[in-house]
């Protein structure tokens, strides 16, 4: 369970580092309205895959932009230079309490591999739309104290 912590840790940094590189026009970026919490993963998710990193970032609440690659890292359990290996096979609310909800990511770290990763994703309710919460985060900020009760029972 420390582990898959980390690891959504370790993928908000990955992100969010590699949200800061690169040009290109930004203007052209749009976050997709209106998104379960399931939907928001796996968008964050096929950007992340697809090297979009900055449109992956328009799904990590702006309180843990800071730690974008960290969400990435520990979503994944893979690196923005390794993520396009891996494959997101399903996504499930566990828990939800008001703005807060907890999620189970099912994924496989390589084609055509058996080996399987289950990860424990925070999510928060921001003016209607759903963003992911940095892990880490999570448990140290009082103000994620039902959420973090909703990913401990995982």
């Amino acid at each position: 369970m420390k582990n898959k912590f980390l690891a959504v840790a370790v993928l908000m940094m990955a992100l969010l580092l590699t949200a800061g590189c690169g040009g290109g026009n930004d203007s052209n970026l749009t976050r997709q309205a209106n998104l379960s919490p399931e939907a928001v993963i796996q968008h964050f998710f096929e950007a992340a895959k697809s090297s979009r990193m900055k449109e992956a970032a328009l799904y990590v609440s702006p309180t843990s932009m800071g730690d974008t690659q960290t969400v990435l890292k520990f979503v994944t359990g893979q690196s923005s230079a390794t993520i396009k290996n891996a494959n997101l096979l399903s996504v499930k609310i566990v828990a939800q309490q008001g703005n807060y909800a907890a999620a189970l990511a099912t994924m496989q770290t390589e084609q055509n591999s058996l080996s399987l990763i289950l990860k424990p994703v925070g999510l928060e309710k921001i003016n209607g739309e759903w963003y992911i919460v940095d892990y880490d985060q999570i448990f140290r900020e009082s103000k994620y104290q039902i959420l973090a009760q909703l990913l401990t029972g995982i």
